[in-house]
């Protein structure tokens, strides 16, 4: 997976409410890049073929 840009990380953070600004964003930059390539060693081989289950929550129950 290619390295996230400036740009893009700036575009991830106004996608959540964030203003990344020099020189925080440099380092943020560097932070999710390092943790993609570690979360892209940790892809056990076949996984991209497996289908996603969904997530069944249990009804939210407060008299319970």
């Amino acid at each position: 997976m290619p390295d996230l840009s400036k740009d893009e990380v700036v575009a991830l953070g106004h996608a959540v409410g964030l203003e990344i600004q020099d020189p925080e964003l440099t380092e943020v930059m560097y932070s999710l890049n390092a943790l993609l390539e570690s979360l892209d060693q940790i892809n056990p081989p076949g996984l991209d073929s497996v289908e996603p289950l969904p997530i069944i929550l249990p009804p939210n129950n407060p008299s319970a």
